[in-house]
């Protein structure tokens, strides 16, 4: 695995800058497949992307964290292929979440299809890590902000949510997370919401 996150720290740093993109942002409660990260607290995040042509991609993004009342950084290393004909849109990867404390480290394959407004996914665990399933619809008859309705499937946890994405620029946009469950919380729909600004380059 070691060598999986050379290269790819390697790619982005040697490809040439102008394929490259990125994000940084702020988030009052960083919550990913149905469970709080920071423990409801606010959280930053940095990403880069380099496109290696023909469709191949990887990339990096980390986030501080919040593990049994201790903080942390939360680390992913990412690579794929993604490509577009018509409505139809076809993603493949494997993604490596790293941690600096006591998270447990786990490596994902994943694939992603999307037609239109619908997207269904999977990421298969490697080795005892689990898998995780879910379906998206964006709203097509919306056009003020992106709204996208979630479903996913995590084992012992089910995540609803509700997204919206509304552009205050061409670079910077602010949304929010309305999410049914917050794994060990049992909050009611509508309890957990999280606020996010996020500026592009």
């Amino acid at each position: 695995m070691n060598k999986l996150l050379v290269l790819i720290t390697s790619l982005l740093l040697s490809t040439s800058a102008f394929a490259m993109s990125g994000s940084y942002g702020v988030s009052s409660d960083y919550m990913w497949r149905g469970q709080t990260q920071t423990d409801h607290g606010p959280a930053l995040n940095f990403g880069l992307e380099q496109g290696l042509g023909n469709g191949f991609y990887v990339g990096a993004w980390g986030s501080n964290i919040d593990i049994n009342g201790e903080e942390e950084v939360e680390a992913d290393f990412y690579g794929g292929y993604s490509v577009a004909k018509g409505d139809f849109t076809l993603d493949l990867g494997y993604v490596s979440y790293q941690y600096s404390g006591e998270g447990e480290d786990f490596n994902e394959k994943f694939i992603g299809l999307g037609y239109g407004p619908i997207k269904i996914g999977k990421a298969m665990g490697v080795g005892s890590a689990k898998d995780y399933e879910f379906v998206e619809y964006t709203l097509p008859f919306i056009d003020f902000a992106d709204i996208t309705l979630h479903y996913g499937d995590y084992e012992d946890v089910i995540d609803k949510s509700i997204q919206i994405e509304y552009s205050l620029t061409n670079t910077l946009t602010l949304g929010m997370l309305i999410m049914s469950t917050v794994r060990d919380d049992d909050v009611d729909f509508g309890d957990a919401v999280s606020v996010h600004l996020t500026s592009y380059f």
